[in-house]
């Protein structure tokens, strides 16, 4: 829970949420610690088994993450017996494995998504056809997801997540800047959105608007340099993660995501939240439920740079479009109701 990601933010809303009217414990590997706010009411423990991957070299990192797996699960069968809970979330393909070996998949496990479908490996997805099935479900929070899972006879429930727990304040788009958040990886190609810059103001001379990418990871450095070799510092900033996140969506005007897959896309719901316009490729499997063209902002074909950089110029030099769709981006959020979802969530753990 320590990383500022979409996962932890998402698990940390929800947990919110469910002390209200239970007891909540989470269990982690790492620092007892959680990036985002958590109720007094939440216990959060550490098993002391903390995941050291080297991100440089594929081989030592299956190897790191093998040799946790026993590691953990050996401490969470300890932990287990020690404790015992009516139910149990899990929320990744590697946790399910180690609690199968630790105490087994029944139905006291809820088993959780916050990845693509796209985004997990041949093993993962033979371990979904092995393990879930055994689960009381397998909550999915897209819709497109939700159906693909359910075509392979998995116990599929489509919920949505909730909004993440923030002050919303609409932003006056005041600020010539597009904001994009998540971590820099592999998956959410934030270089794509470095490229894209270069042309903005060395093709299009358009040297008055920003792009601020929030956000740190293994490829952070990499996207440094690939700024600094570009001569893009004056136009694109690389910024921290904080807790009061909010600051960030209220000094922008538009939020665009270049990602190769999206479990869910929490940060274009915050976004639309701010009332910022959403420019994304239509990606698995998120955004499309989030996203609605030429509403609340632009759902790109993916990797189709040209139309992104199009849907870009088209919001960022007419005041109007920009206005009308952050109108549609504020109007589509406030239909998330939080208690629609939260009754889908009861109907699950009663």
């Amino acid at each position: 829970m320590t990383p500022a990601g979409g996962i932890e933010r998402v698990i940390s809303t929800l947990a919110n949420h469910f002390c209200e009217f239970m007891e909540v414990t989470i269990l982690v590997k790492d620092k007892a610690y959680s990036h985002y706010p958590l109720s007094d009411k939440i216990k959060i423990i550490s098993l002391d088994s903390k995941l050291y991957l080297d991100m440089n070299n594929k081989f030592k990192r299956v190897a790191q993450a093998g040799a946790n797996l026993f590691k953990s699960a050996a401490k969470l069968k300890q932990f287990l017996n020690e404790n015992e809970y009516d139910l149990y979330y899990l929320a990744h393909p590697l946790n399910v494995i180690e609690f199968h070996l630790a105490r087994g998949i029944d139905k006291q496990v809820i088993i959780t998504e916050h990845g693509g479908i796209n985004a997990y490996n041949i093993v993962y997805k033979k371990v979904k056809q092995w393990l879930y099935p055994k689960a009381r479900c397998y909550v999915v929070p897209t819709s497109s997801d939700a159906k693909t899972y359910s075509e392979m006879d998995l116990p599929v429930v489509y919920i949505p997540h909730f909004k993440s727990t923030m002050n919303y304040v609409r932003s006056d788009l005041s600020n010539k800047v597009v904001l994009s958040i998540g971590r820099m990886t592999e998956a959410k190609r934030q270089w794509i959105m470095i490229d894209l810059w270069n042309k903005i103001v060395n093709k299009h001379h358009i040297k008055d608007w920003q792009l601020h990418l929030v956000g740190n990871g293994n490829l952070y450095e990499q996207l440094n340099n690939k700024i600094i070799t570009l001569g893009l510092q004056d136009y694109v900033k690389i910024l921290p993660p904080v807790q009061d996140v909010e600051r960030y969506y209220q000094s922008a005007s538009l939020f665009m995501l270049t990602s190769h897959s999206e479990g869910f896309g929490m940060v274009l719901l915050e976004a639309i939240s701010f009332g910022l316009p959403c420019i994304s490729y239509d990606c698995p499997s998120g955004p499309r439920d989030i996203i609605k063209n030429e509403h609340n902002g632009y759902l790109i074909p993916m990797d189709d740079f040209e139309s992104l950089k199009s849907a870009l110029l088209k919001l960022i030099n007419n005041k109007d479009t920009l206005i009308k769709l952050s109108n549609g981006a504020f109007e589509s959020s406030s239909k998330w109701n939080d208690e629609v979802i939260l009754n889908k969530w009861k109907k699950v753990l009663y």
